[in-house]
């Protein structure tokens, strides 16, 4: 009994309890150590290729630096420092981070799918990979990625459907009624949390923004994919490389495109409904977009001159459009912040 009603408190104040906490340890663990491991393979493989090194880590705030396709992508830099923190988190023992991890391994499958997909496809890509010396190491690496991305999904869902809610957290006569846990009583509803509305426009905005640029991007003369000889790919080869390494690069730009607009709407209409994991993913999601916005008003800022993007349409939308989602992702962090931990 006291275990129970210890579980129940921890429920309350955010923490999961006894019948789940070892699902998060054991999520938490995984995640940070692939997250540790992909941040070593890139730095291994920058070493490795003779890139300097003080290059990269000025790359890392400074887009106007040319980066080597060894070094990944920036969203791929950000999806590593997400899955370092909420990994921190999940071995906290954090529900939030409940949700966060579900996003990170549905990205961490779809990248992994994409490699594998490359590999079926193209005998050529195979060959490839044959003839780098770490070639059947980064395919094994995304392998185990998809396997750690469904426990993850796996688990993560599992623990959602904890045992012991935090009944406790009806009080009233009912605390005392059932000792702190037992079924809660039947005209119960979870109050609305308007700052998960208020969070979940704001993450759909930033959601729509990307959208727009994507489709702005998808509608020019010509349509160009990274590491694709000729200059039109067209939208049907932008797609395919979304879904298939073999195709223009092995480095995922073209997936990270469509990522960023996708993610955002389905997490942003997840926050309206009210699910309580939509917290997770939206501030992961708000953070990853924050280094992003961040990192291109750097650039901005560093030219000394911003009234050469007013001097055009397409430079005064790149340039507002930045600053806007910039406010949306602080704003939606601040709102879920605010919000008591109840998932």
């Amino acid at each position: 009994m006291a275990q129970l009603n210890e579980g129940v408190r921890q429920g309350i104040s955010g923490r999961a309890g006894p019948d789940t906490a070892p699902a998060y340890l054991r999520t938490g663990a995984a995640v940070a150590l692939y997250a540790t491991a992909a941040a070593g393979f890139i730095g291994y493989e920058i070493d490795q290729r003779g890139a300097d090194g003080t290059d990269f880590l000025k790359s890392l705030y400074d887009p106007r630096v040319p980066l080597t396709p060894w070094a990944q992508t920036p969203q791929d830099w950000a999806l590593i420092a997400a899955a370092l923190v909420f990994g921190g988190i999940a071995l906290a023992r954090r529900r939030v981070a409940r949700g966060a991890l579900m996003l990170l391994a549905v990205i961490l499958i779809g990248l992994s799918l994409r490699e594998l997909v490359g590999l079926a496809v193209s005998e050529p890509y195979r060959q490839m990979m044959d003839s780098l010396g770490n070639g059947q190491l980064l395919i094994i690496f995304r392998v185990v990625g998809l396997f750690i991305g469904i426990a993850i999904l796996a688990e993560m869902a599992r623990a959602g459907r904890r045992s012991t809610p935090p009944y406790a957290a009806y009080g009233g006569a009912y605390g005392g009624m059932y000792g702190g846990y037992g079924p809660p009583p039947p005209a119960y509803r979870p109050g609305p949390r308007p700052q998960f509305s208020a969070a979940g426009i704001c993450v759909l905005l930033g959601g729509l923004v990307a959208g727009a640029w994507l489709v702005y991007r998808l509608t020019r003369p010509e349509v160009f994919v990274m590491g694709l000889p000729g200059g039109d790919a067209g939208v049907g080869g932008f797609f395919r490389d979304v879904v298939d390494a073999s195709y223009g690069t092995s480095v995922p730009y073209s997936f990270h495109s469509v990522s960023i607009v996708v993610a955002p709407l389905l997490v942003g209409v997840l926050l309206l409904r009210g699910s309580p994991a939509a917290r997770g993913a939206a501030l992961a999601l708000s953070f990853i977009s924050l280094y992003l916005d961040a990192r291109g008003l750097y650039s901005y800022v560093a030219e000394g001159d911003l009234g050469q993007y007013f001097d055009s349409t397409l430079g005064t939308l790149v340039l507002l459009s930045t600053v806007a989602t910039t406010v949306l992702a602080l704003t939606a962090v601040v709102l879920l912040l605010r919000v008591p931990e109840q998932d």
